[in-house]
């Protein structure tokens, strides 16, 4: 099978930092494809941090259409009761570099827009951060129940033999949170929006779990009662008077997602929302691509590193997946 992207399941690294583009309207497809090129490129540097590319639907058809999964669609407004939407913004090229250093993490962020500024309009800038114990800044453990190893790859990855095999869709989303008016909240009732504990994450008994709380409506099972799960990647961030959290959801199966955020919204037959969308905005959605590293190869061209028998980081070597097997980093769920 073809190779992800090891920053997509890198483990334990603290320091995150997002930047999103769209492509400018005068753009040929050639051009692009070289500022890419050139992009990875100068982001590749030992002991540089991870940096997981993804791609817009139309940008990866452009560049490599024998590679993208029929599935894969750009991400579209979501609709619910109450006012709720989730919105669309759809840019077409996302980097995420992560590090255990900062300097790192922003540097190499900096040299990509640089390199994409012929091409390309910054659309999001975002430094982020994973705490020590996986917190989200509501108070809540971040990822419980993301999947173990194994699963990690069958849920996020698309299979050997198929179209896009080892590259993911991930559905990227920026999350304001009102966290003055959570806090507010006495503490069980903050437990029920999320459906977890505050202080060791344990899920709520089913006799007194809200269909409205934040691990319901994430709950989606299959036809024979089984739970369908993606990987979340969930970053945090506090810059400025924002504090939220950067929702990286990676699947094989896109429709899933959309069924997640759609029942969060309350965009469903039963109308009923996730609470939690009463103290967090979504402010922007897009769905990329992540391609294999052999899909990147091919389109890019290699990289050149002073190891030239590097094919990942220091970072990426050393945290691929932590020793005890569990995936913290994820969803509040």
């Amino acid at each position: 099978m073809s190779d992800p992207q090891p920053g997509l399941f890198a483990q334990g690294l603290t320091h995150h930092f997002h930047v999103e583009f769209a492509l400018k309207p005068n753009a040929n497809t050639d051009d692009v494809r070289e500022a890419i090129a050139s992009a990875r490129r100068e982001a590749t540097w030992l002991p540089g941090p991870n940096v997981t590319w993804g791609f817009s639907p139309a940008l990866w058809a452009s560049i490599q259409p024998s590679d993208l999964p029929a599935t894969v669609l750009p991400f579209a407004e979501v609709r619910g009761v109450q006012g709720l939407v989730a919105p669309s913004t759809q840019w077409d090229i996302w980097a995420w570099c992560s590090s255990a250093s900062a300097e790192s993490v922003a540097s190499t962020a900096a040299m990509i827009v640089s390199t994409l500024a012929p091409v390309a309009d910054l659309k999001l800038e975002l430094p982020a951060y994973t705490a020590p114990d996986s917190r989200d800044p509501t108070g809540f453990i971040d990822g419980t129940e993301n999947p173990l190893p194994d699963e990690a790859y069958d849920v996020a990855l698309f299979a050997e033999g198929s179209v896009g095999e080892g590259g993911s869709a991930v559905l990227v989303q920026k999350w304001v949170h009102k966290l003055a008016e959570f806090e507010e909240l006495p503490q069980d009732e903050q437990e029920d929006v999320i459906g977890r504990t505050r202080e060791a994450s344990i899920q709520l008994p089913d006799d007194v779990m809200p269909a409205t709380s934040h691990v319901s409506r994430n709950t989606v099972l299959d036809e024979a009662g089984e739970e369908r799960h993606i990987y979340r990647r969930n970053t945090q961030f506090n810059v400025g008077d924002e504090v939220g959290t950067q929702f990286i959801g990676a699947t094989n199966d896109p429709a899933l997602m959309i069924e997640m955020v759609e029942r969060m919204f309350g965009a469903t037959s039963d109308g009923v929302i996730d609470r939690l969308v009463l103290f967090s905005d979504a402010v922007s959605g897009s769905f990329y691509f992540a391609p294999s590293m052999q899909a990147l190869t091919t389109a890019f061209g290699p990289l050149k590193v002073d190891d030239e028998s590097a094919t990942a980081t220091s970072d990426t070597a050393s945290n691929a997946l932590p020793s005890d097997g569990k995936l913290r980093i994820g969803s509040l769920k």
